[in-house]
């Protein structure tokens, strides 16, 4: 007997020892690559969104791999981390990480239902799931969560585990953690939610999709009630509460976050670019703040004024030639938009998008339909008769697509702060066949036309010693086959610089082209902040190469800083997560003074002449006399482009006007005609300033013709009946 149980004993000793043995090889194969250390967990930051603001920190946009925003748990109310803690692990307080009674009652209340209604994941192993292990399912990632999930309930707090939690989790419509999702939903930060919004939110954990409060709220108000009876059964709600919270009224932020920014898109896509570029990747995990000079008031004129001056063009000149006839089958350009005049008299045209193809047909009573190729005829919203212009659109990424009606000119306008170089305004052009992520008041590259000449006249001044009362010869001249011409196509003989200007004299804009040399000219316009490539030669003196808006607001803007250029300045600071500035501008930003490009005194003697084009030239609509205003006005070869790009005291506005191709606008749509109504009206939006133009110690007033005009010191004596009549000898008798 004694020897029998002996051998029972040691059979089951070494079955012990087995089974021991085979425990201890299976937990050293499962913790093999676990972590054993988790104090990084006490540093760990999720990735969070860059917020694009203002200076006063308005929201304008914020950019993300992942929507999150961290939370502060101090400022959270007890009863929204309560909500999460009732929503998914009631005895959260009470566990180590795992919690064998929870797994036990979801066992029971899983077989009760015949399917999975209840999870037995602790939070502690949720988190772990998140940050330290994959989504794959089996016994063994199981086994690993439990570990884990013991493992950091030793290393952190219950707190600091929430915190986490709530940070992490995913809530639906692409927000992470309780912040984005409140700012989403309910239109308010975490900190500011009731406990109805709390628990609806808490509730979408187990299937955001399903319990969606936008796209099934009665799911969602059902899980509601579930989370807020359960606050109540432990007690941090009582039942006159939780009876008051389940008849809360959902009411939802509108619409949530579209992709159109209104009237900012053009502004926040170029901040956004910029952003990019300076820190590429760390720009969506790191939770930057990205503060901008953005000013609303100042875009939503520019936005409201380039839309008028594109409508009012239309207006005056009516709708463009056809672009597509019956029979015709244009192909959609990269636009994904093609624009087409709706033929008079032909009842069917043809558009292909793809491999689709859409018929554009009229009924009998006149309306335009749809016809697709499954035969279904879709009314136009509105009913457009012949020779209207259609813009027809791609609609999203399928082959469906939209028409609307559209003005065929373009416009756009940039704002500059020109004593900071703050870029404070950008518009990027208007209709709804604009295209997708293109500004043109940064990107579009068009000919000035004649308002490049005052980089001509600067050149001439810093290099001849020129000045505005020089005398030169307004007369017919040649340079090989190219004989320029004057708008009019007459000469007015002697005349002074600053009178050449205001007129916007073509002859003699290209003789101090060719005193100062195109290259020299170049020069100058690359170092005032023209940063598109120039062509130098003689014709760019009347503006034949091309410059975006940005380089003309920003290269005029160096005439107002006194000669001093400035980088365009589309960021004032970025700050880290915890709200401390990483760079500013001459700091790790574009911005900051730039090495002088002018004498001061000759700077001044521009903005002078610029002043005299308002008062006296083609811009003297624009003339205030309560304030100081300068500009010209540009207009290409057949009307193409018309600008007008003009400074006051404190700002610089540049509007340019024109089609994306090479199409005229029409007859005598010049700069001052299609383009300054637009700069007038973001001029009159602008911050309150100094009303007048300060004259720097290299520079004098003195009167002339009953007005006191700026002069530099020493190049041109004072006395303006001493000054050099260059203008008296033949042009081949000059210093070249």
């Amino acid at each position: 007997m004694m020897r029998w149980l002996k051998w029972v004993l040691l059979i089951v000793g070494l079955i012990g020892l087995l089974l021991a043995g085979y425990a201890k090889t299976q937990w050293d194969l499962i913790t093999a690559d676990l972590p054993t250390d988790l104090s990084d967990l006490h540093n760990f930051r999720p990735p969070t969104a860059c917020q694009i603001t203002d200076k006063e920190g308005n929201v304008l946009d914020t950019f993300y791999v992942e929507r999150r925003y961290p939370v502060v748990m101090e400022e959270l109310p007890d009863f929204v981390w309560r909500s999460f803690v009732a929503a998914e692990d009631r005895r959260f307080f009470e566990h180590p990480g795992v919690d064998p009674l929870g797994i036990l009652r979801a066992v029971v209340v899983n077989f009760k239902a015949g399917r999975t209604v209840e999870g037995g994941s602790t939070l502690t192993q949720q988190l772990v799931k998140n940050i330290l292990l994959t989504d794959e399912k089996s016994l063994e990632r199981k086994a690993k969560e439990a570990i884990l999930a013991w493992r950091m309930e030793s290393e952190l707090s219950k707190m600091e585990i929430l915190n986490l939690y709530l940070d992490l989790i995913y809530l639906g419509s692409g927000n992470y953690g309780v912040e984005a999702a409140a700012r989403d939903y309910f239109g308010k930060p975490a900190a500011e939610l009731n406990p109805a919004e709390a628990a609806t939110i808490a509730a979408l954990i187990p299937a955001p999709s399903r319990y969606s409060p936008r796209t099934n709220p009665d799911e969602a108000l059902r899980r509601r009630r579930l989370v807020l009876r359960a606050m109540g059964e432990e007690g941090w709600l009582d039942p006159n509460e939780v009876a008051e919270w389940n008849k809360w009224q959902l009411v939802l932020s509108p619409g949530g976050r579209g992709a159109d920014r209104g009237d900012k898109t053009a502004y926040i896509t170029t901040v956004r670019r910029e952003v990019q570029r300076l820190y590429g990747a760390n720009a969506t995990i790191g939770g930057l703040t990205v503060v901008t000079p953005y000013n609303s008031k100042v875009q939503a004129a520019a936005v409201e004024g380039t839309r008028e001056a594109a409508a009012a063009h239309l207006a005056r000149q009516g709708p463009r030639p056809i672009k597509a006839r019956s029979g015709k089958r244009p192909h959609f350009p990269e636009t994904d938009c093609f624009r087409v005049q709706v033929p008079p008299n032909v009842d069917l045209f043809r558009l292909r998008a793809g491999a689709m193809e859409y018929h554009l047909r009229r009924e009998d009573h006149g309306a335009l339909v749809f016809d697709e190729r499954d035969g279904k005829r879709r009314p136009l919203r509105s009913q457009l008769s012949g020779g209207e212009i259609l813009a027809v659109c791609r609609d999203g990424e399928g082959e469906r697509v939209r028409i609307d009606e559209s003005p065929w000119s373009q416009s756009a306008a940039v704002v500059v702060h020109h004593p900071t170089g703050e870029v404070i305004a950008v518009t990027g052009g208007v209709g709804p066949g604009e295209l997708e992520g293109f500004v043109r008041g940064v990107q579009a590259t068009r000919q000035p036309g004649s308002s490049f000449k005052p980089y001509v006249y600067a050149s001439a001044f810093k290099k001849k010693g020129l000045g505005q009362l020089s005398i030169m010869v307004d007369r017919p001249i040649s340079y090989g086959s190219w004989t320029p011409q004057n708008y009019g196509k007459s000469y007015a003989g002697r005349m002074t610089i600053r009178t050449a200007l205001t007129r916007s004299t073509n002859t003699i804009a290209v003789q101090l082209m060719a005193l100062a040399g195109p290259e020299y000219v170049a020069e100058l316009a690359y170092a005032m902040g023209v940063r598109t490539p120039l062509r130098p030669n003689l014709t760019m003196a009347l503006g034949s190469s091309e410059v975006t808006p940005l380089d003309q607001a920003i290269g005029y803007a160096g005439f107002a800083r006194g000669g001093v250029p400035t980088d365009p300045v589309f960021i004032t600071q970025v700050k880290d997560a915890a709200g401390n500035v990483l760079a500013t501008p001459g700091d790790g930003l574009p911005g900051g003074p730039k090495p002088r490009a002018l004498e001061a005194g000759i700077a001044r003697e521009v903005v002078d002449m610029l002043m005299s084009v308002v008062r006296f030239g083609t811009g003297r609509r624009a003339y205030r006399p309560e304030q100081d205003r300068g500009g010209k006005t540009g207009t290409t070869n057949n009307f193409v482009d018309a600008w007008f790009v003009g400074l006051t005291p404190t700002h610089t506005v540049a509007v340019w006007v024109g089609s994306d191709g090479s199409g005229t606008l029409g007859d005598r749509e010049t700069g001052g005609k299609a383009s300054l109504p637009a700069w007038m009206k973001i001029v009159d939006s602008l911050p309150d300033g100094p009303k007048r133009f300060a004259t720097p110690d290299e520079a004098v007033l003195v009167p002339w013709n009953g007005q006191h005009v700026a002069l530099r010191r020493g190049g041109i004596p004072s006395d303006v009946l001493a000054v050099p009549r260059i203008g008296d000898r033949p042009l081949a008798t000059l210093d070249r």
